[in-house]
């Protein structure tokens, strides 16, 4: 059996501001006819790259890491003294 034929994209003869009228904020397809991709576009929201994250997880797990044995500490030391 051979593949079916290659069913080429309806928007490739398409100018830059026919597909802006047409996948831009406002434009005429609707949200459910658009890629994740084209959603993301339309609407100004960034792709997260969940691999590559910029925020301080990491730091901030190891600074509570840090608090907790330092607190275990100030415990075991302050039971030590009162005896």
């Amino acid at each position: 059996p051979q593949p079916p034929p290659a069913v080429p994209m309806a928007d490739d003869g398409m100018s830059a501001s026919q597909l802006r009228q047409r996948y831009g904020r406002g434009g005429t397809a609707a949200d459910s006819d658009l890629s994740a991709s084209q959603l993301r576009g339309r609407y100004g929201v960034e792709n997260k790259q969940f691999g590559q994250s910029n925020d301080n997880t990491m730091q901030m797990i190891v600074g509570a890491a840090v608090c907790f044995v330092v607190m275990i500490g100030m415990l075991f030391y302050l039971k030590s003294a009162g005896h």
